[in-house]
């Protein structure tokens, strides 16, 4: 092989390694939301492993504009059947990072590369607080989509009825698989509703904002795209 050529290809070789040094990295792990609900019957649990994301994207040749540290959960939210055919989600909205939890005061990038290596900092389970509860709903009928319904954390007896009383939501760091079909089994008719292009339709939920309502789109239950292996 010519000098020329095999200096060319080294360069290449070279360039091709710093482009990839540059796009960020990809810290991924596991975390189980729990769930459980006192109800007439007695204490009620469920559980859901979804796949945590932190993706750093710093780098001498991204746009600066694209340059941050973003947080991507996939998996299926929490469904408890409280009571015979009435279930409590617990939404993927607004499902905290695991990192920020564990390692409050710790760098965002750091504290992921410690959670995919296992290392949660002896925190195991962690009991979220009021204000870091995900969003819960419910369907008054789960046959019928226009019976959503958004549940207060607070008063569950609004809802499901006395003696229905939220006893705490917790996250951990886990190996388990992802947990995948029991929502969707349930929601199946979602499929079924699509707008023209066929995309599936949100349904809304009445609240107090200005315009009176907010929505909830399939990916609030269940996004089982880009998971790893």
């Amino acid at each position: 092989m010519r000098k020329p050529l095999r200096i060319l290809i080294l360069i290449l070789i070279a360039l091709r390694l710093l482009v990839l040094a540059s796009c960020g990295k990809d810290y991924d792990w596991h975390q189980k939301l729990t769930v459980e609900v006192e109800t007439p019957e007695g204490l009620k649990t469920a559980s859901s492993v979804m796949s945590a994301r932190l993706s750093d994207t710093h780098g001498p040749f991204v746009p600066a504009e694209a340059n941050g540290v973003s947080f991507q959960l996939n998996g299926e939210a929490v469904a408890l059947e409280v009571s015979r055919g009435r279930y409590l989600f617990v939404l993927l909205k607004s499902v905290p990072a695991l990192n920020w939890l564990v390692y409050p005061k710790m760098e965002s990038v750091k504290a992921g590369a410690l959670l995919e290596n296992g290392d949660d900092g002896g925190a195991g389970r962690v009991a979220l607080k009021p204000d870091q509860y995900p969003l819960l709903g419910t369907f008054y009928d789960i046959n019928n989509p226009a019976s959503v319904k958004r549940v207060d954390p607070t008063n569950l007896e609004a809802t499901f009825g006395p003696g229905y009383r939220l006893n705490g939501i917790t996250l951990v760091l886990t190996k388990e698989p992802v947990a995948r079909g029991k929502v969707e089994k349930l929601l199946g008719w979602w499929t079924r509703y699509a707008d023209q292009a066929g995309r599936m339709i949100s349904l809304r939920y009445p609240n107090k904002s200005p315009r009176g309502y907010d929505t909830l789109s399939p990916l609030d239950f269940w996004s089982l795209g880009n998971i790893p292996k």
